[in-house]
């Protein structure tokens, strides 16, 4: 495959096809490595090389490349506040639990956030995301608290909840499609919230330069709203990942770590 052939001509492909509202993708049986993933790359908020150039085409590959080892670091700014997130691909292990997708395979994700500073004062959650064919899904998820580091809360989904989708038809710009699933929510010395369905519509809504610590990108925008109010904006760079997220609190990239 030629590589320098821009991320913009599949984009026109997929317009020509005009399926936004289907989901093409179908479970490879690679929960862990990337489809169509090509060589690696890192970047650092101000080092050379850390960000792609506004002016570029964009590549082809994955919204979000999913290898052992990637993992992904952001500024977080909410209510004037700034702390950071880190999220690590780690190796696939059953999902267990006790929900419907416990016997499949998935990599656990580890998530730190609120990091002060100290590398001490973390909030941690853990969660089990596999390939489905040209998709990210999570299975299920668990966070724990920053103070006792005891299991606070645990989340699964049925079948599973879209993290990212980079088939051709779910990155043309004006796609629109619906996503269903059921909620469980088990909050440790809680109420279990039991098979709530929600409904999560998708937009792309367009190919934008947006500059974060990390560098200068052209992204995929897209947007999620979850019921009636609650809407999140994402910005996707192929072989990069997630650069920034809107929505409740903005996230940004300062530095990423790709194979």
């Amino acid at each position: 495959m030629n590589l320098v052939r821009g991320f913009a001509v599949s984009l026109l492909a997929a317009l020509a096809l005009a399926c936004g509202s289907e989901d093409p993708g179908e479970d490879n049986g690679n929960a862990g490595g990337t489809p169509g993933a090509t060589g690696g790359g890192s970047g650092v908020a101000g080092a050379p090389g850390g960000g792609g150039s506004s002016g570029a085409a964009m590549s082809r590959g994955p919204l979000l490349p999913w290898t052992v080892g990637n993992s992904w670091t952001y500024r977080v700014t909410e209510d004037g506040t700034v702390t950071t997130k880190r999220t690590t691909v780690g190796e696939l292990q059953p999902v267990g639990g006790t929900g419907p997708n416990k016997d499949k395979m998935a990599n656990l994700v580890i998530t730190h956030k609120n990091d002060t500073g100290d590398g001490v004062d973390l909030d941690e959650t853990r969660s089990w995301q596999a390939i489905d064919g040209e998709r990210v899904v999570r299975y299920r998820e668990q966070s724990f608290s920053r103070s006792t580091k005891e299991l606070e809360l645990e989340e699964f989904w049925d079948p599973h909840k879209l993290h990212v989708d980079s088939s051709a038809a779910h990155v043309a710009v004006g796609a629109t499609w619906l996503e269903s699933y059921k909620e469980n929510k088990i909050r440790v010395g809680g109420q279990a919230s039991n098979d709530v369905v929600t409904n999560d519509r998708w937009f792309v809504d367009g190919i934008e330069s947006v500059t974060v610590p990390a560098g200068t990108f052209e992204a995929v925008v897209l947007r999620k709203v979850s019921g009636s109010m609650n809407e999140k904006k994402y910005w996707y760079v192929p072989n990069v990942g997630k650069v920034k997220e809107t929505g409740g609190q903005v996230e940004e990239l300062t530095e990423y770590q790709v194979n």
